[in-house]
């Protein structure tokens, strides 16, 4: 397990994989540059052993594996924005054509979307979650 801390994002890698830690730094800075995240703290997990499915049924009532899980900060007045667990095994499976990293990008900035009070519970605020995952998505691409 390695832990990592840049700027205000804390990466902890609970996986045998190792990963790039900029991948999520660039994602952040992105959101960061866009959207109204003033620079709040984000622990970010990586994991790939299940567990995220303990905390989508603890915390969601979901007794299902799935690839990414945010949890935001109940503190109004705070620099802490919240979690964001991710499940690279979840995410290896379901990458289609995007590289693995790629992939956790994508995850990574769903999830602070999430954080920032995105959500694709109805088809218009779904549509709108889209339109701004693949909009940063494409500044990233083009960015690199």
């Amino acid at each position: 397990m390695s832990t990592r801390k840049r700027n205000k994002l804390v990466i902890i890698n609970k996986t045998s994989r190792k990963f790039a830690e900029t991948i999520f730094f660039r994602v952040y800075e992105i959101i960061n540059n866009y959207e109204e995240l003033n620079n709040r703290y984000v622990n970010l997990l990586l994991t790939d052993d299940g567990s995220i499915r303990d905390f989508n049924k603890k915390y969601l009532g979901r007794d299902t594996l799935t690839d990414v899980i945010s949890f935001s900060s109940d503190l109004v007045f705070t620099a802490f924005l919240g979690d964001i667990i991710i499940d690279t095994a979840v995410a290896e499976e379901q990458k289609g054509k995007n590289t693995l990293e790629e992939e956790l990008q994508y995850l990574f900035m769903h999830g602070l979307l999430h954080l920032l009070g995105y959500d694709h519970i109805s088809t218009e605020a779904g549509k709108v979650m889209k339109s701004k995952e693949e909009k940063y998505f494409l500044i990233l691409k083009e960015n690199l």
